[in-house]
C-alpha cells in the first residue's frame, strides 16, 4: 500500500506512535549519558549536556504519556457512546419485535376467522343445493343473513389489523390484511346476489 493509499491514523494510533518515538529517544539519550566518559573537562561538559537532554526528554515523554492517556480516555468515551447507541437500538428492536408479535397474533386470529367463514360458505352451498320448498328457503335466508353478518364482522376485524399495521409501520402485514378484507367483502357482495335466486321466505 502506498503512502497515498494509506488511511489516516486515528488519534489513539498517532498518540501511541508519538509516545513510542519519544520513549526510544529517551532510552537513547539515557544510554549515551550512562556510557559517557567522565575523565576530562570536555567529557564532563558533554555528560552534563546529555543529562540536561535526558531531563528535557523526560518532560517531553511525560507529555506524550499524558497525550496518550487523554486519547485513550476519548476513545473510551467514543466506545461508550457507541455502546449506549447500540443498547438503545437493541431496546427499540425488542419493542418492535413485541409489536410485530402482537400484530401477527391478530393477523393469525383473522386468518382463523376467514377459514371459519370459508367452512360456513361451503356448508351454505350444500344447504342451498339441497333446499326445496318455502321452509328450506326460510332456513337459507336465515343462514345467509348470519353468514353475511359474520363476514361484515371479520371484514371490520381486518380493517382494524390494517390500521394497526399502518400505524406501527408494518406495511407488509397491512397489505396482506387489506387483501383479505377485500376478498371477504367481495364474497359478501356475491352472497347478497344469491338472494335473487332464493324465494322469499
Amino acid at each position: 500500500m502506498s503512502k497515498r493509499d494509506k488511511p489516516p491514523s486515528s488519534e489513539l494510533t498517532s498518540a501511541a506512535e508519538a509516545l513510542e518515538a519519544q520513549l526510544r529517544r529517551f532510552e537513547s539519550l539515557s544510554d549515551q549519558f550512562r556510557r559517557s566518559p567522565l575523565n576530562s573537562e570536555k567529557s564532563l561538559e558533554r555528560a552534563s549536556k546529555l543529562l540536561r537532554d535526558v531531563a528535557e526528554q523526560d518532560g517531553v515523554l511525560n507529555a506524550s504519556v499524558s497525550a496518550l492517556v487523554a486519547a485513550v480516555a476519548r476513545t473510551r468515551d467514543r466506545q461508550q457512546q457507541e455502546a449506549d447507541s447500540v443498547n438503545a437500538h437493541a431496546l427499540h428492536l425488542q419493542e418492535r419485535a413485541e409489536l410485530f408479535k402482537s400484530l401477527l397474533e391478530r393477523y393469525g386470529a383473522l386468518g382463523q376467522s376467514a377459514a371459519e367463514l370459508n367452512q360456513r360458505m361451503q356448508e351454505f352451498a350444500v344447504q342451498r343445493a339441497q333446499a326445496q320448498g318455502e321452509e328450506h328457503n326460510a332456513a337459507l335466508h336465515q343462514a345467509l343473513e348470519g353468514l353475511q353478518e359474520r363476514m361484515g364482522q371479520v371484514a371490520e376485524e381486518a380493517r382494524a389489523v390494517v390500521e394497526q399495521a399502518e400505524t406501527q409501520d408494518f406495511a407488509d402485514v397491512g397489505r396482506q390484511a387489506e387483501s383479505l378484507r377485500q376478498q371477504i367483502l367481495s364474497a359478501r357482495n356475491k352472497l347478497g346476489l344469491l338472494r335473487k335466486g332464493i324465494g322469499t321466505p
